[in-house]
């Protein structure tokens, strides 16, 4: 029997330990089928809102280089909403259709954070303004695009992630 050491000690099949976390989904910002909730995006989209600032307020790339990927769970322990101890709970639970591409996903975003810094940056020390500009939006839109993409995982949608299609969005 497969399962996992319950508070007091008794084992809890997982099965009936993911049924549950469905059930107590239900009405809340966890969604009942993913086991994920949507708030985890508004991380990425602090990111996505200084990039768009960034070709204005060149300052910004500093609030951009103090932005730190948080993972799912850490998010949610930093979080003030209602359900995070459902959210943190919850997460290990997702069927992995929907957390493994969401995962990636979220891997993808940071990624593509890392190195529009990195190029916002250089083109910023050249004082190349349009390209700047080009840059950031390009990262914005993008993040944008995965930023929607991951909504659909999480809202349960059985959605395989294209790795050429990430791979062309890290393009500049």
């Amino acid at each position: 029997m497969t399962g996992e050491l319950g508070i007091a000690g008794e084992v809890i099949d997982r099965a009936a330990k993911t049924r549950a976390l469905c059930e107590r989904a239900r009405d809340s910002n966890v969604n009942e089928k993913t086991l994920l909730a949507t708030d985890y995006l508004n991380h990425i989209n602090e990111i996505v809102m200084l990039f768009d600032l960034v070709p204005d307020a060149p300052e910004c790339l500093e609030d951009c280089k103090a932005w730190q990927p948080l993972s799912y769970q850490d998010h949610f322990r930093a979080s003030h909403i209602a359900d995070r101890d459902l959210a943190i709970e919850a997460y290990d639970f997702s069927p992995p259709a929907y957390k493994e591409p969401f995962d990636q996903l979220v891997a993808e975003m940071n990624r593509l954070v890392a190195l529009s810094i990195e190029k916002l940056d250089a083109a910023l020390a050249e004082g190349n303004e349009d390209v700047t500009r080009m840059i950031a939006e390009r990262a914005s839109r993008n993040l944008q695009d995965l930023i929607g993409q991951a909504s659909a995982i999480i809202h349960g949608t059985d959605h395989a992630v294209d790795q050429a299609q990430i791979d062309a969005l890290m393009e500049f």
